[in-house]
């Protein structure tokens, strides 16, 4: 019997450890560091672009956009990932073992200080997908279906289709696939523009961190602790941080928000420039009257946590605060002090409780009471900050749930009464293991947007393929918003597409303004190419032109209103003239001019002008407006040719000058005009032919000179 009760034991232990080994969170992610201007950030959760902000951490699916003023800063243990302007990057996957993005388009710097996160880092593109071979500096532009790879140090190797291309330290390739999605590519130089001085000026500054001597620089935000605090040493607890700059009164988690981030559920936001390491790592203490944080042992790669926080509110205590005079619910909290045991509030496996609190506490006894019950392992425990003056933070439910700053609303109330009786109240049942505010509404879009399937690569040599989930259907993630459009030399633009479709909006108005009769269509132009990035145009239904032309007005007063073009410079109207007709043929009958819709409309482009679309036959065509007719040899020099800019003007045919030649004559239309400068010439060629063919028909009539030698 006892064998077996072992045998029964040991199965339901596996199945035990088996079962929840699968749902442990990633102990790595990433963090938005330093921004410049406009950065953007969707996520699975929220379901939308909304504005990025500081320490804000960043996980699988999630996504960075910078507008064309903005740039940032990814930290990920000890890779930095730096987005220039106009940049969109994905988060493919980031776990314990590798580091996927995906870079839709723009310009990203990346720096790889160890061999294992040169081993683990991953760039994709549509084109391919960049490695890096050994720690370095590089870069990856995508820009107009091509993608570059710059090796300012380090080496890296491209893989695109059935391709693979090795590049050097010193050397820039581009790399774009052909019709026969066939990898192509070109070696040229580095390039040195303002974003490869930026990024190069961010890592001599980080050479030169001392924090690295306390804790692992796989520590995510460690880079910012030497910058803003100091280290000492304290007999208890060894290498301590403290912050300088803080305000009085200060206390850890005090200044902030709460964000939603699956799947550790509610995760600490810190508006402090360095309120990333110290609020999901180590501990807080209280060392010669300051706060004081405490890394605690050294790890090679310390395992992340949402907030290291224990929360008030258990089973047997009722929290409530008086907003307008009446009661609502409030949440508290206070930070955890150094060799108390963080109680993770997600779904976790034993190996990872143990890993979350190696750093303060490497032997936890029970283990399988954080899993199976969470609020029975923080009963009857002694929390030593919970006692500490300020260190205790309360705010409604409200503040939490918006993810509203919570410093405004705990001020007011800090040292009310339920403050003070958290603090001196003796019996330990007042924490609890979660926060008593639920997690948001999930919507079934939301839910699928968090099953969204990491796409599958092959794996690299020496490592394991990652645990891909079920395939789902694909997420269709929005653009996210921009302010100004980003254009870029021999790049397709938002605004290129927008202009595009203004004029054909404009050639559809006056189409539709056109006066009913059998007007002959001009000849069909060929459609514009499609431009990479921009919105595909909506589905037109046929409607009848009165239909028609009722929208357009309607879209008219809805829109944005064109740029105004300027009308061209008035010029003399000439009178009415007969047709000069050719001697050599018979000019065939001129239709009828169509009238022309509004003095405002865009001339059509020069190509279809080259064409003669829309000119009517046997009328001479004029230089285009803006286009500078070329001079020919043989120009009439009464004739100046318009400056560059500037339209032709036609000469009326009483105002221009007379010939020099023949001022008897008057100006001439059609061929005869132009053949009056040469008419002199021809003249004097005709006499002395004249004169030849006599004398030559005089010697033929006198028999005696015939015979003498001409």
């Amino acid at each position: 019997i006892t064998q077996r009760l072992a045998m029964a034991l040991v199965v339901f232990l596996c199945s035990a450890f088996g079962a929840n080994a699968w749902a442990d969170p990633p102990g790595r992610v990433g963090r938005l560091g330093d921004m410049n201007g406009q950065v953007w950030l969707y996520t699975p959760d929220a379901g939308e672009w909304i504005s990025a902000v500081r320490n804000r951490p960043l996980t699988s699916g999630d996504r960075i956009a910078t507008d064309a003023d903005g740039r940032a800063e990814v930290r990920i243990g000890s890779a930095t990932v730096r987005l220039d302007g106009g940049t969109e990057l994905e988060v493919v996957q980031i776990d314990d073992e590798h580091i996927a993005l995906q870079l839709h388009n723009g310009s990203v710097a990346a720096r790889l200080r160890s061999n294992d996160s040169a081993r683990e880092f991953e760039l994709r593109t549509a084109e391919g997908r960049f490695l890096a071979n050994r720690p370095g500096r590089y870069r990856i532009d995508r820009t107009d279906s091509t993608s570059n790879l710059t090796v300012w140090s380090g080496e890296a190797v491209y893989e695109g289709p059935g391709s693979a291309l090795t590049v050097y330290s010193g050397q820039r390739a581009e790399f774009w696939l052909d019709q026969n999605n066939a990898a192509q590519y070109s070696i040229t130089d580095p390039v040195h523009d303002d974003f490869a001085a930026w990024s190069s000026d961010r890592d001599r500054r980080d050479d030169r961190s001392a924090s690295t001597r306390y804790v692992s620089p796989e520590m995510t935000g460690v880079e910012d602790l030497d910058r803003y605090g100091r280290w000492e040493q304290a007999p208890e607890y060894g290498a301590v941080w403290v912050p300088v700059g803080v305000p009085v009164g200060w206390a850890p988690y005090s200044a902030g928000h709460w964000a939603w981030v699956s799947p550790w559920g509610w995760t600490w936001v810190d508006d402090a420039p360095w309120g990333f390491a110290p609020f999901h790592y180590g501990r807080w203490a209280m060392f010669h009257d300051r706060w004081c944080w405490v890394p605690g042992t050294y790890v090679r790669r310390p395992v992340y946590a949402p907030a290291l926080v224990g929360w008030v509110g258990g089973p047997h205590f009722s929290l409530t605060v008086n907003v307008g005079g009446s009661p609502a619910p409030a949440v508290g909290w206070f930070p955890l002090a150094p060799r108390e045991v963080y109680v993770p509030t997600y779904r976790v496996s034993p190996g990872y409780v143990q890993q979350v609190n190696i750093t303060h506490v490497t032997n936890i006894t029970n283990v399988t009471t954080i899993i199976n019950n969470p609020q029975l392992a923080v009963t009857n425990v002694e929390y030593r900050n919970r006692h500490i003056p300020r260190a205790v933070t309360v705010v409604p439910q409200t503040v939490m749930v918006n993810r509203q700053p919570v410093a405004p609303s705990a001020s007011q109330f800090r040292s009310s009464a339920i403050v003070q009786q958290i603090i001196k109240q003796p019996t330990p049942q007042v924490v609890a293991a979660a926060p008593t505010v639920k997690a948001p509404v999930i919507t079934p879009a939301i839910a699928q947007a968090r099953r969204m399937q990491i796409h599958a690569e092959p794996a690299r040599p020496g490592t394991a393929a990652p645990n891909v989930a079920a395939p789902v259907a694909p997420l269709v993630v929005p653009r996210p918003p921009t302010r100004a459009a980003v254009v870029r030399p021999g790049e397709p633009s938002d605004a290129r597409a927008r202009a595009q479709e203004e004029q054909q909006r404009r050639r559809e108005i006056r189409e539709d303004q056109r006066p009913a009769g059998n007007v002959a269509a001009p000849p069909a132009r060929a459609a514009a190419p499609a431009v990479t990035g921009a919105p595909a145009p909506a589905a037109r239904t046929p409607v009848s032109p009165p239909a028609r032309a009722q929208e357009r007005a309607v879209e008219r007063e809805t829109s944005v209103p064109p740029p105004a073009v300027p009308a061209p410079p008035a010029r003399p109207q000439p009178p009415a003239r007969p047709s000069v007709v050719a001697p050599a043929a018979q000019t065939p009958p001129v239709p009828a001019a169509e009238p022309r819709a509004r003095a405002h409309d865009v001339p059509p482009p020069p190509a279809a002008r080259a064409h003669g679309e829309g000119v009517p036959v046997g009328v001479p065509q004029r230089a285009p407006q803006g286009e500078a007719r070329p001079v020919p040899p043989q120009s009439h020099p009464q004739q100046p040719v318009p400056p560059q800019g500037q339209p032709q003007q036609q000469p009326h045919p009483q105002a221009a000058p007379a010939p020099r030649q023949r001022p008897e004559r008057e100006p001439q239309q059609g061929p005869e005009r132009r053949n009056e400068s040469r008419a002199p010439v021809a003249q004097q060629h005709a006499q002395a032919a004249h004169e030849e063919h006599q004398a030559r028909d005089e010697r033929r009539a006198d028999p005696h000179e015939r015979r003498q030698p001409e």
